[in-house]
């Protein structure tokens, strides 16, 4: 490289919106450093990098042959990522994606239900043992290593602060797929940290506004690849008057659900708040658990005393979405939000803020939730409650449109076809 060529790349550099002050936030290195650096050309200088080449050979190896996908993330609970993975692994169509393995770093939040299920299709690897792993975790000297060198391609998600374990790991030895799953400043933190691993990189979110917790320089490498949920979870067991009874509220009673994990960043007390605010003939029923669980029940109770049933986490979410006569969401910030999609393919009608693929779809759809403002007035809730209750034609149509885009199927496929370019 010659002179005139390293001063346009610093150029190039101190233009780019990655840039914060000497460092590249994308690749964590002192941009002049990098600018020196052959085998790590940019996209902003407008050249073909030599992982732009190194990635469409490794998809040429893959036509017509398994993917042998692996997945490295801190921990193993039952949240969204997760149930977004089991519901990709047992979708019930022939595909081109095995799962490798799963690394977690530790046994914080650690779930056995969750991991009985994923060892139906992989092993799970972490490095410390703990007595919470209740024997479902085979220890190993380093699980990300040991999940990298079993795979074909790792996803590297939840991290976000580097650690030994993953500081130690060869990342350039295999591509890694990087999902944007919320909108936030964490997933921000999270992109940043997986970004500055590796070399080779396939992008995705899990809607158009995760898309924008990349670097600008390179939104445009994203696809987008919506949720999917098992439709066959969200079929009703058992009757609507038997669940209620077990409740014990009548049929004229109006059930407000919440459902999900226990923690105030979710702003799980709106929904109870709703009913407080409208009075006798509602009742919050609340669905889940999580690590402020303590804290949350005690604050629902003091709002709504004795109208309130809370159930713990159950995998026949269909019958609870039957029983309800509306579900809230009143989350600042989400990325594809399981429960929403699941309550529209029940025809339970949503209340919620504008968040995840939420603004994406009714800016092409019209309205499919009863709209309220992220960090939203008791009141506020209360009205979409109210107007979700009696319903209109938009149930109807988030039903529709959830058959089309948010089935297992079209998830997997959607992964695969990015995986395979």
């Amino acid at each position: 490289m010659d002179k005139q060529q390293f001063e346009t790349r610093i150029k190039a550099c101190e233009a780019c919106s990655s840039r914060s002050d000497t460092r590249c936030l994308q690749h964590s290195r002192v941009c002049a450093d990098f600018a020196k650096l052959k085998e790590h050309w940019c996209e902003p200088w407008r050249e073909v990098s030599p992982e732009g080449h190194q990635l469409k050979e490794w998809k040429n190896k893959f036509k017509g042959k398994k993917i042998r996908l692996g997945i490295c993330m801190p921990t193993m609970s039952m949240g969204g990522v997760c149930r977004g993975l089991l519901t990709m692994m047992n979708a019930p169509v022939k595909h081109g994606i095995e799962w490798s393995g799963i690394a977690i770093n530790n046994a914080g939040a650690f779930d056995p239900e969750t991991a009985q299920r994923i060892l139906q299709h992989c092993p799970i690897y972490c490095t410390k043992d703990d007595s919470r792993f209740q024997g479902l975790v085979t220890i190993v000297d380093n699980a990300c290593q040991i999940v990298v060198d079993g795979s074909d391609v790792v996803k590297l998600w939840g991290y976000i602060h580097s650690n030994d374990e993953i500081d130690a790991v060869d990342w350039s030895a295999k591509p890694i797929l990087i999902v944007a799953h919320g909108q936030c400043d964490w997933t921000r933190k999270n992109l940043a940290v997986s970004l500055s691993k590796g070399s080779l990189c396939i992008l995705a979110s899990v809607s158009k506004g995760g898309v924008k917790c990349f670097p600008d320089a390179i939104q445009d490498q994203v696809k987008v690849v919506y949720n999917g949920v098992d439709f066959s979870r969200c079929a009703p067991a058992q009757g609507r008057a038997q669940i209620r009874q077990e409740w014990g509220i009548d049929q004229n009673t109006r059930a407000v659900g919440y459902i999900g994990r226990f923690a105030n960043d979710k702003n799980p007390l709106a929904a109870a708040e709703a009913v407080r605010e409208l009075g006798t003939g509602y009742h919050a029923v609340y669905v889940g658990e999580g690590y402020q669980q303590e804290q949350i029940v005690k604050g629902v109770k003091k709002l709504c005393g004795d109208r309130v049933t809370f159930i713990p986490r159950v995998e026949d979410i269909g019958t609870m979405l039957a029983a309800l006569d509306c579900m809230v969401l009143a989350s600042p910030s989400e990325g594809g939000p399981m429960t929403v999609i699941e309550s529209w393919l029940a025809e339970c009608p949503v209340v919620s803020t504008p968040v995840g693929m939420i603004p994406d779809l009714e800016a092409e759809h019209g309205p499919l939730t009863f709209g309220i403002p992220v960090d939203p007035s008791p009141w506020e809730v209360g009205e979409g409650v109210r107007r979700a209750v009696i319903g209109d034609e938009r149930i109807e149509r988030a039903r529709r449109l959830t058959w089309e885009l948010f089935s297992s199927t079209r998830m997997v496929r959607g992964y695969e076809a990015l995986l395979r370019g």
